[in-house]
């Protein structure tokens, strides 16, 4: 089954200005059936390094909810729009967006977080 609302979601944000150079944070909440966890945690560790070595990228994490099996957070910071629409194109990426409809166990809920403003230490 094909998630439509999670397409239509990229499409949207591929149309979106991405001419925007201010940082941007991505926080995607996923539940993963059961029997695609293996696929889903291949097509990740594949990933990961190469992205984490994309020369906008600021922090690429993914890990699985503490005590909620097979749902997971994405948590990505990317120097603009640009930058994160661009890393949406790479071959290490392309293969997981190709097979997360069939991945993905309901509904997908991600956003993309526009910083204008960055304030430091709590403290």
């Amino acid at each position: 089954m094909v998630n439509h609302h999670a397409q239509r979601n990229l499409q949207e944000f591929n149309r979106q200005n991405n001419s925007v150079d201010i940082p941007v944070v991505l926080v995607g909440r996923y539940k993963i059936k059961p029997e695609k966890r293996s696929r889903f945690l291949e097509l990740t560790q594949a990933a990961l390094e190469p992205t984490r070595s994309e020369p906008e990228n600021i922090s690429y994490i993914v890990y699985e909810q503490v005590g909620i099996f097979n749902s997971f957070i994405y948590f990505e910071e990317w120097q603009s729009r640009a930058a994160l629409a661009e890393h949406l194109q790479q071959p290490y990426i392309t293969p997981l967006l190709a097979e997360f409809p069939e991945l993905v166990d309901g509904e997908t809920n991600v956003k993309v977080y526009d910083i204008k403003n960055l304030t430091y230490g709590l403290l």
